[in-house]
């Protein structure tokens, strides 16, 4: 359980220094656990420190939902082994972000995925995929968002006092909703201008009890030098700690999603060159 971070003062943004740490998992295009698809998305820790990771095809087709389990020893670069090939669920859509609940609306555990991203693939659908006690994934459904279209969410149990929260991120809006009952209604607009930095594009959030972690990644307008980006906020949308560097190798490795583990961070890393995609340590 995070309870909090110790603050630094904000770092400039010119003057930012990498937070992205050692690799905890290599994932190459020949992996099985992607089943021939090439781009990485979202990604969360689920229970027992399993970790699921989305993969598509170029321009978000053909998704499939992969499973990582853990093996118990130190975080190292063997942490995670893939259970086998991964479910086709072609209701995840681009799968821009995944959350993890584990007790949704009282049935089980459930992987919750934004069926889309916040300008290419537009969705106001996300996809809720049940997993057993063991966290081996079952059956999914669809459900509509009365917010519009999402690119990012994360849900929390020890926020809120303890009574669960999701976040969701609407390009620069900030939506709450209470972890119990249905995501069809509910949701409350917390802020409209969430601090970013120039135009770097939407990717994966990530929350706990008091903090929530925003993405942003390069794309094709991003300078040469340019790099990827986490911002911290509190629960009501303050900002915490801003321009937080993940450099990018040239435009070529572009931050996909954030999630933890206790008090653990990590962040996926697709390498647009055809490289091992990565799992990497995140120091907050």
């Amino acid at each position: 359980m995070v309870t909090g971070i110790a603050i630094t003062a904000t770092t400039p943004a010119s003057a930012a220094t990498d937070r992205s740490g050692e690799e905890r998992l290599t994932i190459p295009t020949s992996s099985a656990c992607r089943a021939g698809r090439t781009v990485m998305q979202g990604m969360v820790a689920g229970p027992g420190g399993q970790l699921y990771i989305v993969f598509t095809k170029a321009g978000g087709a053909e998704p499939v939902l992969s499973r990582w389990l853990r093996d118990g020893s130190t975080w190292d670069g063997t942490s995670w082994t893939c259970a086998g090939a991964p479910t086709s669920i072609p209701a995840l859509g681009h799968g821009n972000d995944l959350a993890y609940h584990p007790d949704y609306q009282g049935q089980g555990p459930a992987l919750i995925a934004t069926q889309g991203s916040q300008s290419a693939f537009p969705s106001d659908d996300v996809t809720i995929v049940r997993l057993n006690a063991a966290g081996a994934i079952g059956a999914s459904e669809v459900v509509h968002l009365p917010i519009g279209d999402i690119s990012g969410l994360c849900y929390s149990a020890t926020a809120a006092g303890g009574a669960g929260s999701y976040a969701a991120r609407r390009a620069g809006n900030l939506w709450t909703h209470p972890g119990a009952g249905s995501l069809t209604s509910g949701w409350k607009l917390v802020k409209t201008d969430l601090t970013s930095h120039d135009n770097r594009s939407d990717q994966g959030i990530d929350c706990s009890e008091n903090y929530i972690w925003n993405t942003k990644s390069i794309n094709g307008s991003t300078p040469e030098t340019g790099w990827n980006w986490v911002y911290q906020y509190n629960w009501s949308g303050g900002d915490v700690e801003s321009d937080i560097g993940i450099p990018g190798r040239n435009l070529l490795d572009e931050i996909e999603d954030i999630t933890h583990i206790g008090s653990d961070f990590f962040i996926g890393i697709n390498r647009n060159d055809g490289a091992d995609d990565s799992v990497k340590v995140f120091t907050p």
